[in-house]
């Protein structure tokens, strides 16, 4: 049957993730072209017309296209039995906004519904209801901060959630920004609770009575996915572990302090390095002068915390008096040769070069590495991509996974295809890149260029087809009343007059804008001449 748009009335309570723009022409064209295909379904107002369950792309796209009537099929539902059918109809469609769906899902429970039935009805997986679940545990502000928008990412939103409300709320108005933006890594790193991934354990998991928590928004598979707090139990149980193994080993080793500069088990006196690396590969006889060296990670480290680490450690020459000739050495004295399988694969000896010397190298090798550089044939396009890369992740300890991706553990650097090194770029600028609001661009220690990098990486990316739409309540009560005036002359339908009041205006213009977005990513380049080789050419001459 053929119903009059403005007789159906949204109820409110599905918020959705907005269409993009093109979605939405593509779904307005469609309509013009071939009509409404699908009726969209509504079931009777007590107070009199209809009120929408599924659909509302469908009649907004009507409405805005000038369409009066549109086909719709009625149901006699009850209001549960209607929040589950929208839900459900619209989870197979666009994304709705998770929050939205927790809120469905609370209110499902409210009226009988369990956790589990609630999130099967909606079409969820077990996973999934419990990702979605764990929503429930932050604050109602957070929430709230979150409703409309999109989400950080689950592991930063499970961090959040496992702090105190308090501590939650705390923190979200240390770093809520000018009303609604919201820096959720700094909030995540406020509420962190210091886990210790299982997998770091040299100790017997089961017997050791420590208990272990399954992150549900980990991957599968990941040292994420069960972790413990009780960090104190755990390093005294590896401690008892790398004890019991020096003692009842195969190899001859000992237990050392752990060097926070080299990241590497702190060198005795009078002992060096022989392989840094670890040795994994290497086995040591207990009649070899090399000893294996345990360090265990402190439990305030931020990476590998408790974590067992070893290098293999050799004694530092020394010149030794040649013995008497009446003299033999005793039997018992360990022989010379390094005992370890395949001597042949035992490292070479570290040069010894005094600390002027090494900084003398840096020079050199500093040099050598700008002309490598600047060597059109050595940077290839797909070696200067990864150098690029490279040198952007290295420096920031959030990005440590996909350095991992592009060096590996033994310093090998794997050849990746482009397609490859763009999804690590894109990456690695997605965790830390944000767009600073223009009154905040304060610091003295950030250029004007600084400001305006993710300007231009969004315009040459174009972030800005990416937006939602922003003809929302929340974001025109911002707007001024000659901003709004400005919208509504470019979006009023031919023939109707905008309110005149500013208040009635703001109201009318939601949703009537949908193409309206008051700032475009982009801005000015610097100053200056571009570079080019023939400049360093030039700057060399001279």
């Amino acid at each position: 049957m053929m119903i009059a748009i403005d007789n159906i009335h949204e109820n409110g309570n599905m918020r959705r993730v907005m269409p993009t723009a093109e979605a939405t022409a593509a779904l307005e064209a469609g309509i013009r072209e071939l009509g409404i295909l699908q009726p969209v379904l509504v079931r009777p107002d007590p107070d009199g017309g209809y009120i929408l369950i599924a659909g509302y792309r469908r009649l907004n796209a009507a409405r805005s296209i000038g369409l009066t009537e549109i086909p719709a099929e009625v149901k006699l539902l009850s209001e549960l039995e209607a929040e589950a059918a929208q839900a459900a109809e619209n989870i197979q469609r666009l994304p709705v906004d998770p929050v939205d769906q927790w809120r469905h899902i609370e209110r499902m429970v409210a009226d009988g519904y369990s956790v589990q039935k609630a999130g099967a009805a909606l079409g969820m997986t077990d996973r999934q209801i419990g990702q979605i679940s764990r929503l429930g545990r932050l604050a109602p502000e957070l929430l709230d901060a979150l409703t409309g928008r999109e989400l950080p990412g689950w592991r930063t939103l499970g961090e959040i959630s496992q702090a105190p409300h308090e501590i939650q709320t705390a923190a979200l108005k240390r770093h809520l920004y000018h009303g609604d933006a919201v820096q959720w890594n700094s909030i995540a790193a406020e509420c962190v609770t210091r886990r210790i991934p299982r997998d770091r354990a040299l100790f017997d998991v089961a017997a050791s009575g420590i208990v272990f928590d399954e992150d549900l928004f980990a991957e599968p598979g990941s040292p994420e996915q069960f972790t413990t707090t009780q960090a104190t139990r755990f390093i005294e149980a590896q401690l008892e572990a790398v004890e019991d193994l020096i003692q009842n080993g195969d190899e001859p080793a000992l237990l050392v302090d752990y060097n926070s500069m080299t990241l590497l088990p702190q060198l005795p006196a009078g002992w060096m390095f022989a392989d840094s690396s670890g040795g994994a590969d290497k086995k040591l006889t207990r009649r070899s002068r090399h000893k294996r060296a345990y360090a265990i990670v402190p439990v305030n480290h931020h990476h590998d915390a408790c974590k067992v680490v070893s290098v293999i450690i050799k004694p530092v020459k020394s010149v030794e008096a040649e013995p008497a000739a009446d003299m033999e050495a005793p039997e018992d004295e360990a022989p010379s040769a390094i005992g370890i399988v395949g001597p042949e694969d035992s490292p070479a000896e570290e040069p010894q070069i005094t600390k002027a010397g090494h900084d003398l190298l840096a020079d050199v090798r500093t040099s050598a590495l700008c002309r490598a550089l600047r060597n059109p044939l050595r940077m290839t396009p797909e070696d200067a991509f990864h150098a690029l890369l490279i040198g952007y992740v290295a420096d920031d300890s959030r990005l440590k996974d996909i350095l991992a991706a592009l060096v590996s553990p033994a310093g090998d650097v794997p050849e990746l295809d482009f397609n490859r090194m763009a999804e690590l770029a894109g990456e690695a600028l997605a965790r830390t890149i944000s767009v600073v609001s223009p009154h905040r661009q304060t610091s003295t220690w950030k250029s004007a260029d600084s400001y305006a990098r993710p300007e231009y990486i969004g315009a040459l990316i174009n972030a800005d087809a990416h937006m939602p739409e922003l003809d929302t309540p929340e974001m025109l009560a911002h707007v001024s009343g000659s901003t709004l005036k400005a919208i509504a002359k470019d979006y009023a339908p031919r023939g109707e007059k905008p309110p005149g009041k500013v208040a009635e205006l703001r109201q009318w213009l939601v949703g009537r804008a949908p193409g309206w977005q008051p700032l475009h990513f982009g801005a000015p380049g610097p100053a200056c001449e571009p570079w080019t080789r023939e400049s360093i050419l030039q700057e060399d001459a001279s």
